[in-house]
């Protein structure tokens, strides 16, 4: 009848869509997906400066492996490492900007926020597991005749960047551009292979969470002053910082220390030793 046939039509119509949504989806970051259906973010050309964190990754050697590989092998090896950073970076929260090649470009604070400390301790353990995650992929792709290992540098800045719809009336790039993307490029091309340089401006906002290691300062074009740099060493959980903590309350002493919090190393055991001679 009518009503049965309308419904069916309504059914399958509703499935194209779904299809539809389904293929658009991978064109698209699941933060900016979702801001689009639910008509938080406008399909126009507007932007915004905020405060974001910028990941940037490559691979080294990735060049020279283009040219030994057959073009199948590659496909297959680039796909494989892009789906398995993709999976993390979502998990994380991470809203990825593009893929240039084998590079990745992913941002946090924007179009979702959890607040700027929150971003960059999640942009931060998020780069620590594609480094772990990336170590699994290399039995695989020995398999496929990939004999020299790929390791990967990475680079992260916190700052003020302009985020949002860039382009035409007819074509739209949800993007971030700014010094902020240009330094954590720069981070990147500077930092170790398989190591996470962070500036000075992430550092302190991941300084709670994350154990680092300073390393020299860098010029940036665009930036007046040379940037402090850190080598991420590893994510510090609640219990291991519980075990390093020391804090001691007695009649005429008071004692509070905290290995991880602390910055200045030889102030901290200048003071120790003051408070060491008053005691003899």
């Amino acid at each position: 009848d009518l009503n049965a046939n309308l419904e069916q039509k309504v059914e399958e119509r509703t499935a194209e869509l779904l299809e539809l949504s389904a293929k658009l989806a991978k064109y698209f970051s699941p933060q900016v997906y979702d801001s689009i259906f639910s008509g938080k973010l406008d399909v126009t050309i507007q932007t915004q400066r905020k405060p974001l964190t910028v990941f940037f990754s490559d691979l080294q050697g990735f060049t020279e492996l283009t040219e030994r590989l057959e073009p199948e092998v590659l496909t297959e090896l680039l796909t494989h490492y892009l789906t398995e950073m993709s999976e993390v970076a979502i998990r994380w929260g991470g809203t990825i900007d593009k893929f240039i090649g084998d590079a990745i470009l992913v941002f946090f604070g924007d179009p979702v926020s959890k607040g700027n400390r929150e971003d960059a301790v999640a942009c931060v353990s998020m780069a620590v597991e594609m480094l772990e995650r990336l170590e699994s992929l290399r039995s695989f792709w020995r398999e496929r005749g990939v004999s020299r290992p790929l390791n990967v540098r990475i680079g992260i800045h916190t700052g003020v960047c302009t985020v949002g719809n860039f382009g035409s009336e007819d074509r739209l790039d949800y993007t971030v551009i700014g010094n902020g993307v240009n330094l954590a490029s720069r981070l990147e091309s500077n930092s170790d292979p398989n190591q996470i340089l962070i500036s000075e401006d992430t550092y302190l906002l991941v300084k709670q969470h994350v154990r680092c290691e300073q390393r020299e300062a860098i010029s940036v074009k665009g930036v007046s002053h040379p940037v402090q740099t850190y080598q991420v060493i590893e994510l510090v959980n609640a219990s291991a910082r519980k075990d390093t903590k020391l804090e001691e309350v007695i009649p005429g002493l008071s004692l509070a220390l905290d290995p991880f919090s602390l910055e200045d190393h030889e102030a901290a055991r200048q003071l120790l030793s003051t408070a060491l001679k008053r005691l003899k």
